[in-house]
Formats: C-alpha cells, structure tokens, sequence
C-alpha cells in the first residue's frame, strides 16, 4: 500500500465514528452552480491509482481527499483549514458512477446529525450527494461501485466551485486541483 502526503499537511490518521442525517440530499447553493469560469465543456478524465491512500489532518486545509481501493471500495473525505480561520467549511459534494453503474453500500464517516447529510442527489439517482459542514475535523462517505468503474467528483465549497481544492493520486503522483468539475477519476490496474 502506498502513502502520499500532501506537502503543508501534517500526517494524521482519518477515523471514523458519530451519526448522519439520512434524509432527503440538499444543495447548499440557492441556485445551483452548474459549471465553473474556465471549465472545460467536457469533464476531464484521468487515473486514480488504486490502493494509494492520503493522509491528512483535521484542521491544517480545505480539501476533498478520493481514494479507490481493490474491489470497488471508494473513500471520500473532507477537511477544513480552521485552525487557520476558525471558519467551518461548507462542502457540496457529488458523485456518479460512469456508465450507467451504480453506486452501494453508502455509509457516513464522521458526519454529524446536526449540520451533515448523505443522501440521493434528486436530479440525479444514481448519484449521491454529500454536504457536510466540516469544521475541525473530517467527514466524508463510504460506497461501493462494481470493481473499475469511473466516477465523477462535482465538488463546491462555500457555493463556489471547489476546483483548487480535490485531492487524488494517479498515475503514481499526488493531483492538486481537478482541471474540470467534475473530474472523472478511472481506477488503474483493477
């Protein structure tokens, strides 16, 4: 298994624990931001490496960390700088699988009951959407897809697009910034 830190974060190790809202996925924008300035009219595809993993800590940097493990298993999380800031991040996050697949097995990571939500995106059901206020610590999903399928990552901070702002391996080398939102990030050698 491989590591990547991201240079100006800290290692920490992600855990896992509290409750989420499982009802219906909301936007957190008033109107719905349906591309970004510069933004390609095509979404940009590149690898993600499977088994490389990120390690980040709580608190030291706004992101939203993709990770794809052997078998299907993906891992989204979201941090925030608010040791920096002391100002919660507001994450709206999107994903589909390519294809026409599907996505299973969604479970919350650190979402609170309060402020965070995994649900259906409505427009979309086969995609699923996370908003998370994510202030000193991370919160993210869990889901499943058939081994090898793309997924697209639409992804907004504070009702802005939030390019600058995912994080993946591929191709062996820790990505800064999506070219596009969304990225379609395709697993390698599955």
């Amino acid at each position: 298994m491989r590591r990547v830190l991201f240079l100006g974060l800290p290692l920490a190790l992600f855990s896992a624990a509290c409750t989420y809202d499982n009802g219906d996925a909301r936007r957190v924008l008033d109107e719905p931001q349906t591309t970004c300035p510069g933004n390609p009219v095509d979404p940009v595809q590149t690898a993600i490496d499977t088994d490389a993993r990120i390690e980040t800590q709580p608190g030291r940097g706004a992101g939203v960390y993709v990770e794809y493990s052997t078998g299907g298993h993906w891992l989204l999380r979201t941090t925030c700088d608010t040791d920096s800031n002391s100002t919660p991040c507001e994450w709206d996050v999107i994903v589909t699988p390519e294809d026409e697949r599907s996505i299973s097995n969604v479970a919350p990571q650190g979402l609170e009951s309060s402020t965070d939500s995994v649900g259906i995106y409505p427009d979309y059901p086969r995609s699923y959407q996370l908003t998370a206020e994510t202030g000193a610590d991370v919160d993210g999903i869990t889901f499943d897809t058939e081994p090898g399928t793309a997924i697209a990552v639409d992804s907004f901070l504070d009702g802005a697009c939030a390019l600058p702002y995912i994080f993946w391996v591929g191709e062996g080398a820790a990505h800064t910034g999506a070219p596009s939102n969304p990225i379609v990030l395709i697993p390698t050698h599955e």
